[in-house]
């Protein structure tokens, strides 16, 4: 068939939708934020595709709770490239090892390299016979080259290169502390300093310097325990690692160390000693792809390299141009992933696929241009253009302009969001899509509906105003830069993937204010605070000579697109701190009373849980050994209650009910109730109408998440100056959603905030009042400003790269 036809699609708010999708063409799906485009894509042509896929080879791809649409003609495999499969978290996972190259690497070194004879030194060649000597040495197995393998990791740094450790030089500083003097210093809560007090006992009050050896040992490293989950008592190191995962600035007193064992290589002493052209994996790990290439082909030329140790180099330099190609030469292998840029993740994810050279099969791509610069965008849409014409299908969710001018079809779902959405508005060509008038996005696009438009502050250069600033930044790739940040107006932070906009902004900034603002008075003290200390971190250390102007500000809130809940029981009425509100008033209804049922009795956690499920509303189900899959709880129908809760009504609502209703309805519903209503009214004005209270938080994209966490700050109604600090606000948002956006940050400007975006979006960007650049390029060629100033400033500047996208 040349397409994929579906017949009432009516999963979520699809309305009996009836669409033909064109095969071997680019197809762009897109409408207002909460339209449904998802709903079709996803949960339908690529949960059809996949289950399709999986019956053919024989395997249960799991029970369905609904019919999701009447009929679909034209499904094949299909291959989905989401922002929540995108976003990496390990820091074990790097370049090398995402791309498969570290394992062929391993593979050439394992075959290929030459060891040095262990009796007299000379090099020994493939046979591991010492021509000189005649001593065999035994050739070493693919685990040895690993850092993530037992055998092949240095075991001083686990594998890391690096680790963190306590600057007793900086703590000490020419005094001689007392150890409660040292603890004093970090800060520690008087609960710790008891526990403290009763381990080193009459230890507390002499000068570090003039205790026993092991107890200085104790005060800095701890010993083991087994009653908390990083298996160390309190101690210097482990206060000051719980200090560093919420993110504090801490000034070099716990501070980041190459691995005096194995130099930052990562692999232990037996895989440093087989080399290749004199380096072993270790030492190609640390170089730029760049630098690798170079590598790689003079490896070509050596005459000791087999046939084999050929080919397997030429597989390598294909999948290296290939990462060149897509501008990634500025990455190492040893690179870790959770380090990198949204552009540079989806470049290296969209050229996997690209390498593949597979044809005949469905992709669907979500925003593949968030994280992008407007100047990076080319070559993004090349790539996809490229996956397109290898014989494949591809869908694009997207609500990127340039995204859309260049599909040879168009899906438009809306008219709006949740309940207002759900319907085809248009299919058809790029030009047909200006003239809809029934279409937002159209609209947008056309000209014929508009940004809201600012008054931008005037004379900002003016000292009087005052300003936050950085003093000589050096973290990641920052080049000892010194940024001030004009406060009481609207900023953006720009730059390619790459050029230190986080490295500035969440890795400076933010820990700066998070350590100003708890030592000031200690404000909020949360050193007492579990942290989960079996969870690795970045290598990233914040590194800054200070900040100033921090007393201008009144606390600050940062609202990022970072994970905020893992399970089923974390939805926006728990995170927002409104459920309470809600089940107190279940529990104040006739009903409720008469049968003595409490707040806990409408908690789908507590008393309120179906007895079967134990209020999850599934069961989980193994129809094949260790597959397991999930249906719906006979008993509660998915509803998650017993009985007796589902008895209480508020308004004709039961408590499940209200969990399956959209914010739109719900402000509806408690409209007489200021408490409940004002975060559920922001979370609408800022396109958040459609979502469900009970939605699980684990299923919304980073855009949602991030706009939810928005919701909650503004609801708390704080007074006094406050910074808003805002990592890509415009993710998953379509340009209707992104003028409401700039509408609620001129309200905040306008009370007398501040706020600092991080942003590529150039609509953002034109309604800010001042924008700071970096640049120029990502990686080791960026971490400079290149740029600073009013829109109109940048538009002027020749140096910066996103004034040729301004039109102010």
């Amino acid at each position: 068939m040349k397409s994929i036809k579906i017949t009432g699609a009516r999963i979520h708010n699809l309305k009996d939708v009836d669409i033909t999708i064109p095969k071997n063409k680019l197809t762009v799906a897109t409408g207002i934020s909460g339209s449904g485009k998802s709903s079709l894509m996803f949960d339908i042509v690529f949960e059809e595709g996949r289950k399709g896929y999986l019956q053919s080879l024989g395997i249960f791809p799991g029970l369905e709770n609904e019919r999701k649409f009447a009929s679909i003609e034209g499904i094949g495999p299909t291959i989905a490239v989401k922002q929540s499969v995108v976003r990496q978290n390990n820091p074990r996972s790097t370049v090398g090892s995402k791309t498969n190259i570290f394992n062929l690497l391993a593979l050439l070194y394992s075959s290929e390299g030459q060891v040095k004879c262990s009796e007299c030194n000379e090099t020994i060649g493939q046979d591991r016979v010492c021509a000189k000597c005649g001593h065999e040495e035994e050739r070493l197995e693919l685990g040895y080259f690993s850092y993530n393998n037992p055998n092949g990791m240095c075991m001083k740094c686990a594998g890391r290169g690096a680790y963190y450790h306590v600057n007793m030089e900086k703590l000490i500083a020419n005094k001689n502390p007392t150890v409660r003097e040292l603890f004093n210093f970090i800060g520690v809560t008087p609960g710790i300093f008891r526990v403290l007090e009763r381990n080193f006992k009459g230890y507390m009050d002499q000068p570090y310097l003039e205790i026993p050896d092991e107890i200085k040992e104790e005060v800095v490293n701890g010993h083991y325990v087994s009653n908390n989950s990083a298996n160390q008592s309190f101690c210097l190191s482990r206060i000051l690692q719980a200090k560093h995962k919420r993110g504090e600035y801490l000034n070099g007193l716990y501070e980041i160390t190459l691995c005096s064992e194995c130099h930052g290589y990562r692999i232990g002493e037996e895989a440093r000693n087989i080399l290749i052209n004199d380096k072993h994996i270790g030492q190609v790990g640390k170089m730029t792809l760049d630098e690798a290439k170079t590598f790689f082909e003079s490896a070509l030329e050596l005459n000791e390299i087999t046939q084999f140790g050929k080919n397997l180099l030429n597989d390598i330099l294909g999948k290296t141009n290939s990462l060149i190609a897509s501008r990634l030469g500025h990455l190492s292998l040893y690179r870790e992933m959770s380090s990198l840029s949204g552009g540079e993740i989806q470049r290296l994810f969209l050229n996997s696929h690209l390498e593949s050279k597979l044809e005949s099969l469905i992709y669907i791509l979500d925003e593949p241009t968030v994280g992008l610069h407007e100047s990076e965008k080319l070559e993004l849409l090349q790539s996809i253009k490229a996956l397109k014409d290898l014989g494949n299908t591809v869908i694009v969710v997207e609500h990127d302009r340039s995204t859309i001018e260049i599909a040879e079809h168009i899906i438009d779902i809306g008219p709006k969001a949740g309940i207002e959405g759900g319907e085809v508005i248009y299919e058809g060509d790029y030009a047909g899509l200006l003239k809809c008038d029934k279409s937002l996005t159209g609209q947008y696009l056309s000209g014929k509906a508009k940004m809201p438009v600012r008054m931008l502050k005037q004379n900002i250069d003016d000292s009087a105003i005052p300003r936050l600033v950085i003093r000589h930044a050096k973290t990641n790739n920052l080049k000892d830069i010194s940024v001030a940040f004009p406060l009481g107006v609207l900023i953006g932070v720009s730059g390619v993937s790459g050029s230190g906009k986080s490295s500035l902004i969440s890795n400076t900034l933010t820990p700066l204010l998070k350590s100003y603002f708890r030592l000031d008075a200690n404000k909020n003290n949360t050193n007492g605070k579990a942290v989960d200390l079996e969870e690795e971190s970045l290598l990233i250390e914040t590194i800054a000579e200070r900040l100033d102007g921090a007393e201008n500000i009144s606390g600050f809130a940062e609202v990022s697109q970072a994970p905020i809940g893992r399970n089923i029981n974390s939805n926006p009425v728990t995170f927002t701190k409104i459920w309470d509100k809600i089940r107190r008033l279940f529990a104040e209804q006739p009903e409720a009373k008469r049968s003595n049922l409490t707040a806990g009795h409408f908690s789908f956690n507590s008393e309120g849980a179906c007895r079967e499920c134990h209020g999850s509303g599934r069961k989980a189900i193994f129809p094949e050994g260790s597959l397991k899959m999930y249906a719906t709880c006979e008993k509660c129908k998915g509803k998650r209650y017993n009985n007796e809760a589902l008895t209480v009504m508020y308004k004709g609502k039961n408590i499940s009910e209200i969990l399956d209703m959209q914010i739109s309805e719900a402000i509806a519903l408690f409209s007489d109730n200021d408490f409940i209503v004002r975060p559920l009214q922001i979370m609408e004005r800022i396109g958040m109408g459609y979502i469900k209270l009970g939605q699980p938080t684990s299923t919304m994209s980073g855009g949602e998440t991030q706009r939810l966490k928005l919701a909650k700050e503004l609801g708390r109604q704080r007074k006094g100056h406050i910074l808003y600090i805002m990592d890509e606000p415009t993710t998953g948002l379509s340009l209707y959603d992104t003028a409401q956006l700039i509408k609620l940050l001129d309200e905040l400007i306008k009370s007398g905030n501040s706020v600092i975006v991080i942003e590529h979006n150039h609509e953002v960007l034109e309604s800010c009042d001042w924008i700071v650049e970096l640049g120029p390029e990502g990686g080791l060629k960026g971490g400079e400003i290149i740029a600073e100033g009013t829109p109109k400033d940048l538009v002027k500047n020749p140096k910066s790269l996103i004034g040729k996208y301004l039109t102010i």
